[in-house]
């Protein structure tokens, strides 16, 4: 049986040697208000030329030509009626099962940006890694769903209001690798925008923010909507670039579980350990790539209190008294209790040099 475990192995280090070619390729869904053709439920497109104008509004096209301005691997176009009552609704049921990693809507109402935060957070508490950009929505709170709040940007193309930009930004967030934050990232097109009043107190509320700065406009930091915090969520998670991370980290370990390893190999600690060593090799490369740091000890190991605790949790009253390497020999049922300890590298977005005349 543990002649199958190698591949895994093999997996996880294709796996690292691409994740940050796979993070600068994200994929995006769309949400459109159009009624132009009604004949399908999604259109996917890998590339503007793609586009099929005569299916949508020119406003629509352009809204998904924006998306791809960023670098976005594919677009996931969802036409919801402009009669629609619920917008939101209708394109999630639309959408299915298919994968993505950004959502937005292209002209969303202030209720609609509300429904589609809601979804996000919903899909958040199920363990989803699916991240939305919203339009000045109050106090989302979610490590998931950024926020962004300019009331209107000046291209070189004419002056719009915020909601109207969010597809440009879905295409610039999506498109990003994880070598570098979004943070100060500037648009060689946008020519202005309206800034809040105070920059500075926006970004700490969890806003997503361009402001001015002379002759370019720049991502003021690459935060999410976050705000709360607490014990096991810390500062780091307000940044959407170690969000990012760790969701495409979480869906190669849980991906690979499923697809190699779920349901093969017997309950095993000896199987157990071959897994761990897996992620591990597969934490080491990550390391190498400066997606995380190299300076630290990442690694995964088997939660040895969890599996403690599930013992316990049926009468077996003894195992309280096991020493780890007794806990960790009784797998329990076909339960895989694991952790794992990992620190993500961030950008350098934060800069202080003093400098003392003698």
């Amino acid at each position: 049986m543990a002649i199958g475990l190698p591949s895994i192995d093999i997996v996880f280090k294709k796996l690292a040697a691409t994740l940050v070619q796979r993070s600068a390729r994200g994929i995006v869904t769309l949400i459109v208000k159009d009624d132009t053709d009604t004949t399908y439920a999604v259109k996917e497109y890998k590339s503007q030329l793609q586009i099929e104008a005569t299916k949508f509004t020119a406003t629509s096209v352009l809204y998904i030509k924006d998306v791809f301005q960023g670098g976005a691997a594919k677009v996931i176009v969802v036409p919801v009626a402009t009669s629609s009552v619920a917008v939101v609704g209708d394109a999630i049921e639309r959408i299915g099962s298919r994968k993505y990693n950004w959502i937005g809507l292209a002209d969303g109402a202030n209720d609609e940006q509300l429904d589609l935060t809601a979804y996000v957070k919903e899909q958040e508490g199920a363990g989803k890694s699916i991240k939305a950009i919203v339009f000045n929505v109050t106090d989302p709170d979610c490590q998931h769903v950024v926020n962004f709040v300019n009331p209107s940007v000046t291209t070189t193309s004419g002056k719009v209001t915020g909601e109207k930009f969010v597809s440009r930004l879905l295409g610039l967030l999506a498109g990003l690798p994880l070598t570098r934050s979004s943070t100060y990232y500037s648009f060689a097109d946008v020519i202005s925008v309206e800034e809040p009043a105070d920059v500075e107190a926006a970004v700490n509320a969890g806003k997503f923010v361009l402001f001015n700065d002379e002759e370019i406009v720049r991502v003021a930091r690459g935060v999410n909507s976050l705000t709360t915090l607490s014990a096991t969520v810390s500062e780091d998670f307000k940044k959407i670039l170690i969000v990012e991370t760790m969701d495409l980290i979480r869906e190669d370990i849980s991906g690979t579980f499923k697809t190699d390893y779920l349901g093969k190999f017997k309950n095993k600690y000896d199987y157990q350990v071959l897994l761990i060593t897996a992620i591990n090799s597969y934490f080491s490369a990550l390391a190498g790539e400066d997606i995380l740091d190299n300076t630290f000890e990442n690694k995964a190991f088997v939660d040895v209190e969890a599996q403690r605790a599930a013992w316990v949790a049926i009468g077996k009253t003894e195992a309280e008294d096991w020493d780890e390497q007794t806990v960790k020999n009784n797998t329990f049922r076909s339960n895989v209790y694991l952790s794992g300890n990992i620190k993500i590298t961030d950008a350098m977005e934060d800069f202080k040099f003093n400098v003392e005349l003698q």
